[in-house]
Parts: structure tokens; sequence; C-alpha cells
């Protein structure tokens, strides 16, 4: 994962409220998930087993996130389990096609995650965070995103 990419997902999860944290996760494993594709594409075999195991990490997290109090988790605990053991097994057969069915499957999760926090109106859950907004100036041979409302963002008491 790129410097860059780490920078978006860092100020995309301190303005996420819930279920938009759970669809970045989905993202950060769907994008190890690539590079794990493209590193075995380049006979990358160290770099295909790193991005796997890191995929495996975020799945790992959505199980933990998973509340039992309803119905629709046990489902998704077997399926998390599933995609878990493709992760797994994709680097020490030295096969992608794991891969590719783990990602079929988070792609499809992602995206009826994605429709419930379209739904979802609470707050974020980081407060006391950078406000951004949206805007994008072109600097000397580069575009330059322009932060406001940082006053404070460190601890308060």
């Amino acid at each position: 994962m790129t410097k860059e990419e780490k920078q978006d997902y860092t100020l995309r999860i301190t303005q996420a409220n819930r279920s938009e944290l759970i669809v970045i996760v989905y993202d950060i494993a769907l994008s190890y998930i690539d590079s794990a594709i493209r590193s075995y594409d380049e006979n990358n075999l160290e770099a295909f087993g790193a991005n796997s195991r890191y995929a495996g990490k975020c799945v790992g997290d959505l199980l933990e996130a998973l509340d039992f109090n309803y119905e629709p988790a046990y489902p998704l605990m077997r399926i998390y389990v599933y995609i878990s053991r493709q992760l797994a097994l994709a680097p020490v057969r030295k096969d992608k096609e794991a891969l590719i069915v783990a990602k079929r499957l988070m792609e499809r999760l992602r995206k009826s995650f994605e429709d419930i926090a379209s739904q979802d109106d609470s707050a974020p859950l980081m407060s006391n965070t950078q406000e951004v907004y949206a805007g994008l100036t072109y600097g000397r041979g580069s575009l330059n995103e322009s932060l406001a409302g940082a006053s404070n963002r460190g601890f308060t008491v």
C-alpha cells in the first residue's frame, strides 16, 4: 500500500461513523488483495504472502466487529472464516485463484455494507479531528489538498 493510500484511509477513518468504518476495512482488505494478485503476477512471492496476510488481518478485524446479538452475524462469520482460509492458503499453495475467490466475496459484501452506510446518518466515531473541506489547489507540478478547521487536534480535558 502506498503512502498516499494510507493517508487517504487515515483521513476517511477520522471522518467515519460505525458503518462507514466497516466499508473502509473492506476497502483496505481489497487493496491488499489487489496488491497480492499484482505481486503474484510479478512473481514476487514474498510480497504475495505479505499482502495476503495483511488482507487476512483485515478480515480478522471484520470478524471481531461482528455483533452476535443480531441474526446476520452468524452467516457473516462463516463467510469471513471461509475468506480467511482462502487468504491463508493462497501463499502456501502459491496460487492466486484463492485470492480471486476471496476478492469476489469481499466485493459483494462491501457493496452491501456500502448500501447500509449510505443510510446511516450517525455522527463520526472520532471527535476532535481535523475538518476537511473538499478543495484542491494547483501547486508547482502537483495538486495540493487544502485542509481547514484544525484548531486543536490534541487531547481535550
